[in-house]
């Protein structure tokens, strides 16, 4: 259909070592980056794709029918979990570089998010302002925990501030290395896959929310990605009933129950091409709360059938797909689209 636009709100890039390596200073190009795991993610490389050229990921873009991709890392969706504070301050920055000079090919349709290294609030807050007034990325990455503190805590406030000043959306990402306590019971990549990235956005929701978050800072548009959108109704009600009970003592700063926050139109929510429940969220939530994501080009991805899946399901009425697909990721990001290419 060549009216309909379609937005990827969370996209991914192969971002590769040696790309990043020449951002960075002399005395860390030769050294270990990121957290490591043995984790056969892609069953010896059968699933998924790896790809580093932007050229293949607009043409990807075009088998799919994607007009516009938000991009978002992949290695280095585990960043928050590094304990050298330099080197994580310092990966941070190389790769908002990398990730500008790939978006540069495109700008139009390739639009970056940048990632900061809470390791050091103040340097996060100066990388934020710089990834965004500088190199001309669209939003901010905030991990679902920062070495497993609640990003509820006061002293991330400073950098909330930033990035509402800013103008731009904070978007909550799941990830596996989010907190080990999580799933390091599991031995088997298929349970850690399935309880980590759900369960650490729903407890980031919770440290947020009761913190007091969207209270202090209600300009500043938050989406939760990459952790379904099932458990949302169900969140609503188990922190509504705890706020009943308690709210007035552990959470003081909150003026609404924790439900009206999480359907105002401060929060969205990414949600899987297939999830059953979409349409009862739609009911308690509104579709255009709701973000199509392809998940390219990671293991789990239905590429180049994600947009075709959704388009055909018979339970989500046209409208509201389209809210999904196109209009709500402008509202969010704050670009607008050009007229869409023929999918």
């Amino acid at each position: 259909m060549k009216d309909l636009l379609i937005i990827d709100a969370d996209g991914h890039v192969s971002e590769p070592d040696e790309g990043i390596r020449r951002f960075l200073p002399e005395d860390m190009r030769r050294r270990p980056l990121k957290p490591a795991d043995a984790w056969d993610r892609s069953f010896g490389g059968t699933l998924g794709k790896i790809n580093y050229d932007p050229l293949v990921q607009l043409a990807d873009m075009d088998l799919e029918g994607i007009d516009v991709q938000v991009i978002f890392p992949s290695s280095a969706l585990s960043d928050n979990s590094i304990k050298e504070t330099d080197l994580a301050v310092a990966r941070a920055r190389a790769y908002n570089d990398w990730l500008a000079e790939f978006c540069s090919v495109d700008p139009d349709r390739l639009k970056g998010v940048a990632i900061v290294a809470l390791q050091d609030v103040d340097a996060a807050i100066k990388a934020v302002r710089r990834a965004i007034q500088q190199l001309g990325h669209v939003a901010v990455m905030m991990p679902t925990n920062v070495r497993d503190q609640d990003i509820g805590k006061r002293q991330f406030w400073p950098f909330y501030e930033a990035v509402q000043g800013l103008g731009v959306p904070l978007a909550v990402h799941g990830g596996i290395h989010a907190a080990e306590r999580m799933h390091g019971r599991f031995e088997s990549f298929i349970a850690v896959h399935t309880v980590s990235f759900p369960f650490e956005c729903m407890t980031a929701m919770v440290g947020l929310i009761y913190g007091g978050v969207p209270e202090v800072f209600p300009k500043m548009k938050i989406a939760i990605l990459e952790g379904c959108c099932g458990w949302i109704p169900f969140l609503m009600d188990r922190m509504d009933e705890e706020f009943e009970k308690r709210g007035q003592r552990e959470a003081p700063l909150l003026k609404r129950k924790p439900s009206e926050y999480m359907a105002s139109e401060q929060f969205f929510y990414g949600m899987e091409i297939d999830e059953s429940t979409v349409p009862y969220v739609i009911q308690r939530i509104g579709a255009d709360r709701l973000l199509y994501a392809s998940d390219y080009p990671h293991w789990d991805t239905n590429w180049p059938h994600t947009v075709s899946t959704f388009w055909g399901r018979e339970d989500i009425s046209e409208v509201d797909k389209r809210q999904i697909l196109g209009e709500n990721p402008q509202r969010l990001y704050g670009f607008t689209a050009k007229v869409p290419a023929a999918a």
